[in-house]
């Protein structure tokens, strides 16, 4: 029972509308003032109040100062958000580096609002030597030291799969037992790991949020039972009535199992291939003081989630179905383009200083087919950019958004030229920004609107992009 005396923490909740958000605002919204935050293309909530009393509200996590603005007087942040879904109509990004980017922007828009604590759901194994990890767990490592690296305290809660309704990883294990008559189990399948129920996530979580100048640091969870995912196929499948014939193979080659997993799971590839590859990792739950608080014994069995899970059709449930053709449609009619290219950060070199070194050196290997000039101030930070084809054409223009820079992020806003489409978003950028606690400098390309034919562009400019970052990032290298 809450205190009555206590004043109700008010808590924002970014990643709300998937599987873990939409299951802790049905269990916290009693308690606590919710705000959920949706980035959601199609979603033109702002303000609105559902029939729980959570206050929901679009904000665009590519913008710090969008967040900023969600956030503003929000004691608490819980932070579900992974980004193996399309945001534009081209990506040229990986997943973990968009992580990484958003990461870095709830971070700073935490500090601008002053939240206090956030608390993180990563990825149970991340503890683990980075070399042994796959690229998911490893991004799961630096999303949690990004956050941590701001003003707001951390609490990092880890676990591998979670079992309840609606859930995607749940799901496609279940489509694969349904529709398989004969499962072959690669090597991986014998990989010990520990489930556990969306129930004690819950519970967890709400654990946190009682007392969260108790709750500093990282916890493991899962069920008491170590398993194998082979036996978890061997038990899930007699919950639904059937035990699927096995067939042990030895090899472990992920590519493999991915292109069979998509086909029989129906699941997209930007969610198969990031899972499959992080399931050679064992993760194993670590004795510590949460899960004690929380009493393991009475954590929801494997079998007794499974059936909760199934039961009613829950299975099969997607309730994001209908939401993703609507934003897919909405991404294509945007058209606009984000890109993220990872360096490594020049210890010699502000992102500043970086910006101007890339319009110089960009300068010299297209010479003389393009000129590039730029406005520099005394202090040595470029201004205004400009580049001519032949001298002649003006291509693009960009201008320097000096509020949103500082000693991490630079930021040029795109003005014009014959490159950018006159109907584009305006508020397409380029950013130099250094992720300082991985060592990392991000080149990132935001909200851009090509005006060349959407075919076109995606075999010239486009790809002639990808190149020239390439160059760049092997001059970074070099002059390290």
């Amino acid at each position: 029972m809450s205190d009555p005396e206590k004043p109700r923490l008010r808590v924002a909740i970014a990643g709300a509308s998937g599987f873990v958000g939409r299951a802790l605002l049905k269990k916290l919204a009693a308690r606590f003032d919710l705000i959920a935050l949706t980035r959601r293309p199609s979603n033109s909530a702002n303000g609105e109040l559902d029939a729980d009393g959570v206050e929901w509200r679009r904000c665009d996590l590519f913008d710090p100062e969008s967040i900023a603005h969600a956030i503003r007087g929000t004691d608490a942040v819980i932070y579900l958000v992974h980004s193996m879904s399309p945001q534009s109509r081209l990506t040229q990004a990986r997943f973990d580096d968009l992580d990484l980017l958003l990461a870095d922007n709830m971070r700073r828009a935490m500090d601008t609002a002053g939240t206090r604590h956030v608390i993180f759901l990563g990825g149970l194994g991340a503890d683990q030597d980075p070399s042994i990890l796959s690229r998911h767990l490893v991004s799961r490592q630096e999303v949690g030291s990004v956050l941590g690296g701001g003003h707001a305290t951390l609490t990092e809660l880890r676990a591998g799969l979670v079992i309840g309704r609606g859930g995607s990883s749940f799901r496609m294990l279940i489509r694969l037992i349904r529709r398989l008559p004969i499962m072959v189990l690669p090597r991986w399948t014998s990989t010990p790991t520990q489930p556990v129920a969306i129930e004690d996530i819950e519970r967890a979580f709400e654990a946190v949020l009682e007392a969260p100048e108790k709750w500093q640091g990282e916890f493991d969870l899962g069920i008491a039972e170590e398993m194998t995912y082979g036996k978890m196929i061997h038990r899930a499948g007699i919950a639904l009535g059937r035990d699927p014939f096995t067939l042990p193979v030895p090899i472990s080659s992920p590519r493999v199992s991915t292109l069979w997993i998509m086909l029989f799971s129906g699941e997209p590839g930007s969610l198969v291939i990031p899972l499959i590859a992080s399931l050679k990792t064992p993760t194993i739950a670590r004795p510590n003081a949460l899960l004690d608080h929380l009493g393991r014994d009475s954590f929801v069995g494997f079998d007794e989630s499974v059936r909760g899970a199934i039961a009613e059709g829950g299975a099969e449930e997607d309730p994001r179905r209908s939401t993703r053709r609507r934003d897919r449609k909405v991404i294509q009619e945007r058209s606009l383009v984000r890109s993220i290219q990872r360096m490594p950060l020049p210890t010699n070199l502000t992102p500043a200083e970086t910006a101007r070194e890339y319009w110089s050196w960009l300068g010299r290997v297209f010479k003389p087919l393009l000129r590039i000039t730029t406005d520099v101030s005394e202090e040595g930070v470029v201004q205004r950019v400009q580049v001519h084809l032949l001298g002649k054409l003006r291509m693009l223009e960009l201008s320097r958004r000096s509020e949103a820079c500082d000693d991490d992020v630079e930021v040029l806003h795109i003005e014009g030229g014959l490159l950018v489409r006159k109907d584009a978003s305006k508020g397409g950028r380029l950013e130099f920004r250094a992720i300082r606690e991985r060592g990392i400098l991000l080149a990132v390309l935001q909200e851009y609107g090509p005006s060349l034919p959407w075919p076109i562009y995606l075999c010239s400019q486009a790809r002639l992009h990808l190149i020239v970052m390439l160059g760049f990032r092997r001059w970074l290298r070099r002059k390290a």
